[in-house]
């Protein structure tokens, strides 16, 4: 654990003497911009507090990363004692600080924004034993969660608020009357009446952004599904003559719920797609939102295909831009 702690440290260093923050390719020239892997915690906690708290933190925080088709943690987690809390590491982007001491004569809990850098998440939960500090994090379990993962999303926007591809975000707001925050890794692969394709291809994964307008009020989850399903089945051609993605309708999948993004009432939904007449898979993302004007349904959706890699960090990206809509 030592020598891997050693290693991380060098890397940071690293990287902080370079000129800027590199993401996938994207380099951001920010002085303060917060350090870490996409996905990555560090947890503050000495021992043998730690040891009381272990279990449950690390459970809660390496939960499956919902609707990927491989399990998948929702983070990963280094963890510190306070000692080797460095200001190198006080620079990351998500931070858990469990701090224990006995003369403590309160508890306390919060979550604090930007503290040492940005964007950048630090929960603190202090008390005089692990037990108690055990217990503020079971109670507000759900809150820290939640501010951890749309931390991850707000960062990748920072990066490609920073490397916009101009040319596209001026045709998707001519075309659908919306701003998306599109890095320029990607490229319009269809652009047709009401629907538009956005393509990040390499040499092992593809990431893809759908935008379409369908004339409809319905954000039901099955008008939603059968929407996506048409709109694949026209507009994505498969690998193999024929083949074409639909939603796949397995294990309780997709998930969908409510959600305001920016001001846009809408509905999320998150799942798998497979396909017809091949044996390409993978996760997707959705945002759906009916238009000012209530007549027509707008749905933002970032799928991908990795098939010998993780997906987690490829399907927050895409997630990233679906929820840049302004």
């Amino acid at each position: 654990m030592k020598t891997l702690k050693k290693l991380f440290f060098i890397l940071l260093a690293i990287s902080a003497v370079s000129c800027g923050n590199s993401h996938k390719g994207i380099t951001v020239k920010t002085p303060n911009f917060s350090n870490g892997k996409a996905g990555e915690i560090i947890v503050v906690a000495d021992e043998p507090y730690w040891t009381t708290m272990q279990e449950y933190v690390t459970i809660s925080l390496t939960q499956p990363q919902p609707a990927i088709n491989q399990i998948e943690p929702l983070f990963d987690i280094l963890q510190f004692s306070y000692k080797d809390f460095s200001k190198q590491f006080q620079r990351h982007r998500n931070i858990v600080h469990f701090d224990v001491n006995p003369n403590y004569v309160e508890n306390q809990y919060y979550i604090e924004t930007d503290k040492w850098s940005a964007p950048q998440v630090y929960v603190r939960i202090k008390s005089f034993d692990a037990d108690s500090c055990l217990a503020l994090f079971k109670k507000h379990e759900e809150e820290i969660v939640k501010a951890l993962y749309d931390n991850d999303l707000k960062r990748n926007q920072a990066f490609y608020a920073k490397n916009v591809e101009a040319g596209i975000q001026k045709r998707i707001k001519q075309k659908f009357g919306l701003r998306l925050t599109v890095p320029n890794t990607y490229i319009i692969a269809s652009d047709t009446t009401d629907f538009m394709w956005l393509r990040f291809r390499t040499a092992r994964n593809d990431r893809f952004i759908m935008i379409y307008r369908l004339s409809s009020t319905e954000l039901t989850r099955a008008i939603l599904i059968n929407q996506r399903n048409e709109i694949t089945k026209a507009h994505i051609p498969g690998a193999v003559l024929g083949a074409y993605p639909i939603v796949a309708e397995t294990l309780g999948f997709p998930i969908s719920d409510s959600l305001t993004i920016n001001g846009k009432e809408g509905v999320e939904m998150r799942g798998l797609w497979e396909c017809v007449n091949d044996k390409m898979g993978g996760p997707f993302y959705s945002f759906s939102y009916l238009s000012p004007d209530n007549q027509y349904v707008i749905t933002i959706d970032g799928f991908v295909y990795a098939p010998e890699e993780t997906k987690r960090d490829y399907l927050r990206e895409v997630e990233s831009i679906v929820k840049s809509v302004k």
